[in-house]
C-alpha cells in the first residue's frame, strides 16, 4: 500500500509536468469511455435493467404459435381471451395467472381531453407480479366481476406528470369513456408492467372491457381466435419449467380437439419474463442494434487506447535514461512495471471521470432524440450499480490495455547504451513495422470498419427516405378521434363523421378530405383470416391471414393510390348494398395467380356475407417502408363502420398553415373528445424512418469520432518518429537532397502502414457485413461505393497527417540539424 501510494503521488507529479500529455490522454480516454458508458445505459435499460417485481425468476409469458407463418417475422402472438381463461383455470403448475390486454382509452384531466394506454388486467395482476400500491390499493378479487370495476390504479409516470404527485388523488373521479372511474392507487415508480420500452398509463380490470374496448377489438374479444390477450404467470414452487410447457402442450392439445375451428395448429409455449420484457418476435433485431452500436463504441474505445499507448511509447521513448538510471540503482523489473501501470491507472481514472460526465450528457442527449410515441420516464436510463461497474471496469481495463506494453518495454532497458552520452537523435534503421507501426495499422482498420458501418448506414438511410411509399405525401396531413372512447351508438358516430368530414372538406385552404380506419406505415391495418371462394372455411388452417382497412369513398384517388384495374367505390355502395372490396396487386397474385382479380369472391373468418372484389389497387407501403408486398383489402367503410377513424386532408400549401383551424373545428363538435395524430403526414414518415435516422445518426457520430483519434494517432506517431530523426534529415539534405524528396520519403515510409491498416480493415468489414446486413434498408452486404469510398478518405486523412509532420522535416536546417542533441 506505502509503494502504491507513493506510486500515485509519483505519477500525480510527473502528469502535472507534462500538462499538455496528460489533457491529450485523459480527453481522448473520456471520448472512449463516455461513449461505451452512454450506450451501455440504453442497453442496460433495455436488456438488463431488473424488473421490479417479486422473484422475476419464477415468472413467465405464454405465447400462441402456429403452426402456419402467420406474418413476417412474427412467432410469438397472444392468446385468444377464451383459451387465456381455460389456462387460467386448469393449469395446476402455475401459483397465479394473470390476462392482460392493451386499450386506449380517453380522459379528460382538468378539462383537457386526451388519449391514454392503458392495461386492461385481471384483478390479480398486480398480486401475480408482486407489486404492492404505492399510494392507496390494487384491484380486489370481486372487481373481476363483469361491469364491476369502474377503478383504476395510475402509474407513477402518469401521476406525477398530469396530477402533480398529488397524495390525496386516492378516490378522485375521472372521467374515461365518458364514464366515471375512481382513482383507488398508484403504482410504484419504476414499475411499467411487464415492459422494458414504454408501458401503460395506467391499469382497468378486465371485467370492464365492455365499457373500454372499441371497434373490431370490442367485437372479438370472445372469440378464440382473435389473438389479443397477453397471458403472465409465476410457477409454483417446485414446479419446472418442463412441467409447465408440457402441461401447456396438454391444454393445447385439448383446446384443438374442442374447438379445430379455432384451434386447429396451434398451441402454446411459454419464456421467462426477463426474456420477454422486449417483444419476443423483435428481440433480436434489438439485440442486433444494441450489439452493433457496443461494437462501435468500442471500437472508438481502441482507438483511444491505441492513441494512449502511442503517446505512452514515445514518452517513455524520452525517459530511457530515467528508467536505466533506476535499474542500476536497484530497481526491480516488476517495481518499474508497477509504476508505469499506476501513472496508467492515474489516466484511466480521470478518463473514466470525465467520460462518466460525458455519458450523462450524451445519454440525455440521446433521449431527447426518442421515438415520439415514448414519453419521457418510459425507459430507465439511470446510472445504477450495472452502468457504474461498467464504466469502472472499462476504465481499469482500458488502462491495462494501454499501459501494459509500453510499461514492460520500459521496464527493460539497455543500460550500457542508455547511460553513455549520445550525441543526436535516431537514425532511421529501415526496419518496418515497429510497435507504433502495428498500432496505427490496426488504428487505421478499426476505424475503417466503423467509417463503412457508418456509410451503409446512411445509405440505408438515403433508400429509406428515397423509397416509394406508394401514397402521395405532398401536403398532406390527417387527425384522428374514437368515437367509441365516448360511447357514441351506431347512429350518432355515422352522423358525426359524416358532419367532421364535411367540415374538413369546407375548411378554406384544403383541396380535398376523406376517411379511413387506418394510417399507413403507423397502423397497417387489422389482421383477418380470408377464405376464397371454394376454400373449406371450417378448416381455418385453409384461410390466409390478411390485412385490411376500410376506408371512405373517395380515400384512395385522395390519397394518391391508383387503380390498376377495375373501378373505385362509388355511391352505388351502400350500407345493404352487396359487400365488396378492393385489393392490392400483391393481394390479387397471392389469392388468384395468373386471373383476373376482378369479380372473385372471398368471405372472412366466421362470416357468411360473400365480398366480391370489384378492383386492384397499386401496391404501397402499410406498416414499414423496408417491407416487401404486403396483400392488403380495401373495404368500404360503409359497409365495415368503425367507430375510430382518422381524418386526412389535402391542402393547397404547408397543411401547417390550415391544421389547427381544422383541429378547432372539429373539436368543437365534442369538447370532450380527445383528438389524436394532428400531424403533417410527414411526422409519421418520421416516425417510420425514426430507427434509421437515429441509428445512421449515432453511427457517423461515433465513425467521426474514431476517425480524428485515428488522424491524431497518425500524426503523434509521424511527428514522434520525425523529431527523433531530426539528424538524419540533416545529413541527406546536406550531402544534397532536396526538401521535397525527404518529404516524400516520410510521407512514403507511413504509407505502407496505411496501406496494410486500409486492407486488413477492408477484409473485417467485408466480413462483419453480413451481420447487419438485416438492418439495412435496400442495401447488400458489399456495397462497393461505400467500401471505396470510405478506404479513399480515410486514406486522404491519412496522408494529410503524415504530410504536417513530413513538411516540418524537410524544412530542417542542415547546419542545426548536425549539432542536434
Amino acid at each position: 500500500m506505502g509503494n502504491l501510494l507513493q506510486d500515485v503521488k509519483y505519477a500525480l507529479r510527473g502528469l502535472r509536468k507534462s500538462p499538455g500529455f496528460a489533457a491529450v490522454a485523459i480527453i481522448t480516454l473520456a471520448l472512449g469511455i463516455g461513449a461505451n458508458t452512454a450506450i451501455f445505459t440504453v442497453v442496460n435499460a433495455v436488456f438488463f435493467h431488473p424488473l421490479p417485481v417479486k422473484d422475476p425468476e419464477s415468472l413467465v409469458q405464454i405465447y400462441t404459435v402456429d403452426q402456419r407463418q402467420l406474418a413476417a417475422g412474427i412467432s410469438y402472438f397472444p392468446l385468444g381471451y377464451p383459451n387465456a381463461q381455460d389456462i387460467h383455470r386448469r393449469a395446476q403448475s402455475f401459483s397465479g395467472v394473470t390476462l392482460n390486454m392493451p386499450s386506449g382509452v380517453s380522459m379528460t384531466i382538468n378539462g383537457v381531453p386526451d388519449q391514454y394506454f392503458a392495461d386492461l388486467v385481471s384483478a390479480n395482476f398486480f398480486d401475480v407480479v408482486g407489486v404492492p400500491a404505492a399510494l392507496g390499493r390494487t384491484f380486489l378479487p370481486q372487481e373481476d366481476a363483469q361491469g364491476s370495476g369502474p377503478v383504476i390504479v395510475l402509474s407513477h409516470g402518469l401521476w406525477e406528470r398530469k396530477f402533480a404527485a398529488d397524495r390525496n388523488i386516492i378516490g378522485r373521479s375521472v372521467l374515461l369513456n365518458g364514464q366515471g372511474f375512481t382513482i383507488i392507487g398508484v403504482a410504484p415508480r419504476g414499475f411499467r408492467g411487464l415492459n422494458a420500452l414504454g408501458g401503460p398509463d395506467m391499469w382497468i380490470p378486465l371485467s370492464m372491457h365492455e365499457q373500454i374496448l372499441t371497434g373490431l377489438t370490442k367485437s372479438f374479444f370472445n372469440e378464440r381466435r382473435f389473438l389479443g390477450t397477453n397471458v403472465a404467470a409465476r410457477l409454483k414452487p417446485g414446479a419446472s419449467t418442463e412441467q409447465a410447457k408440457a402441461e401447456l402442450s396438454t391444454i393445447a392439445n385439448d383446446l384443438q380437439r374442442d374447438f379445430p375451428l379455432a384451434n386447429k395448429g396451434r398451441s402454446f409455449t411459454m419464456l421467462p419474463v426477463l426474456a420477454s420484457i422486449v417483444n419476443p418476435n423483435q428481440r433480436g433485431a434489438f439485440q442486433s442494434a444494441g450489439a452493433l452500436m457496443m461494437v462501435v463504441v468500442g471500437i472508438v474505445l481502441l482507438v483511444a487506447c491505441f492513441n494512449i499507448a502511442n503517446l505512452l511509447l514515445a514518452r517513455a521513448s524520452g525517459r530511457k535514461r530515467e528508467m536505466s538510471i533506476r535499474v542500476a540503482v536497484g530497481a526491480s523489473r516488476r517495481r518499474i512495471i508497477a509504476q508505469l501501470l499506476t501513472e496508467s491507472m492515474v489516466l484511466a481514472t480521470a478518463g473514466g471521470a470525465l467520460g462518466m460526465a460525458l455519458a450523462v450528457i450524451g445519454r440525455n442527449l440521446m433521449w431527447r432524440f426518442r421515438p415520439p410515441q415514448l414519453p419521457d420516464g418510459a425507459i430507465d436510463l439511470s446510472l445504477d450499480v450495472h452502468v457504474l461497474a461498467f464504466t469502472f471496469l472499462l476504465a481499469v481495463g482500458t488502462g491495462i490495455i494501454f499501459g501494459l506494453v509500453p510499461a514492460l518495454q520500459s521496464a527493460r532497458p539497455d543500460l550500457v547504451t542508455e547511460l553513455k552520452e549520445r550525441s543526436g537523435g535516431e537514425l532511421y534503421t529501415g526496419r518496418r513495422f515497429r510497435l507504433r507501426d502495428v498500432l496505427v495499422a490496426i488504428q487505421v482498420a478499426i476505424c475503417l470498419v466503423a467509417l463503412i458501418g457508418a456509410g451503409l448506414f446512411l445509405m440505408s438511410l438515403r433508400n429509406a427516405q428515397q423509397t416509394d411509399a406508394g401514397f402521395d405525401m405532398r401536403n398532406l396531413a390527417m387527425l384522428s378521434f374514437d368515437l367509441g372512447s365516448m360511447n357514441y351508438d351506431a347512429a350518432r358516430t355515422r352522423e358525426f363523421q359524416r358532419r367532421a368530414l364535411e367540415i374538413v372538406q369546407n375548411t378554406p385552404g384544403v383541396k380535398a378530405a376523406t376517411m379511413a380506419t387506418v394510417v399507413p406505415l403507423f397502423n397497417g391495418g387489422f389482421g383477418r383470416t380470408t377464405f376464397r371462394e371454394g376454400e373449406d372455411a371450417t378448416n381455418g388452417q385453409n384461410g390466409q391471414l390478411t390485412q385490411i382497412g376500410a376506408v371512405a369513398q373517395d380515400y384512395l384517388p385522395t390519397m394518391g393510390i391508383s387503380i390498376l384495374r377495375g373501378q373505385n367505390f362509388d355511391s352505388s355502395v351502400r350500407e345493404d348494398s352487396i359487400k365488396v372490396a378492393i385489393v392490392n396487386e400483391a393481394c390479387a397474385r397471392r389469392f388468384w395467380p395468373n386471373q383476373d382479380p376482378i369479380g372473385k369472391k372471398f368471405r372472412f373468418f366466421r362470416e357468411t356475407d360473400w365480398v366480391q372484389v370489384i378492383g386492384v389497387a397499386r401496391n404501397s407501403k402499410y406498416n414499414t417502408l423496408g417491407e416487401e408486398p404486403t396483400p392488403y383489402i380495401y373495404l368500404p367503410l360503409i359497409q365495415t363502420p368503425s367507430p375510430a377513424v382518422t381524418i386526412f386532408f389535402r391542402s393547397s400549401g404547408d397543411p401547417r398553415t390550415v391544421l389547427s383551424s381544422v383541429r378547432s373545428e372539429v373539436q368543437a363538435m365534442d369538447r370532450n373528445l380527445p383528438l389524436t395524430n394532428v400531424w403533417p403526414i410527414g411526422e409519421v414518415i418520421s416516425q417510420a424512418l425514426w430507427a434509421a435516422e437515429f441509428g445512421a445518426s449515432l453511427l457517423a457520430v461515433f465513425a467521426g469520432i474514431a476517425l480524428i483519434l485515428c488522424a491524431v494517432g497518425i500524426y503523434g506517431v509521424v511527428a514522434y518518429s520525425v523529431g527523433q530523426r531530426v539528424r538524419e534529415f540533416g545529413i541527406r539534405l546536406a550531402l544534397g537532397a532536396r526538401p521535397l524528396d525527404v518529404m516524400l520519403m516520410v510521407i512514403r515510409q507511413n504509407s505502407v502502414t496505411l496501406i496494410i491498416g486500409l486492407a486488413a480493415g477492408l477484409i473485417a468489414a467485408f466480413g462483419g457485413a453480413r451481420f447487419i446486413v438485416t438492418l439495412l434498408y435496400g442495401v447488400k452486404g458489399v456495397e462497393p461505393l461505400a467500401y471505396l469510398g470510405m478506404a479513399l478518405g480515410l486514406a486522404a486523412i491519412g496522408i494529410l497527417a503524415s504530410y504536417i509532420p513530413a513538411r516540418r522535416a524537410a524544412k530542417v536546417d542542415p547546419m542545426v540539424a548536425l549539432h542536434y542533441e
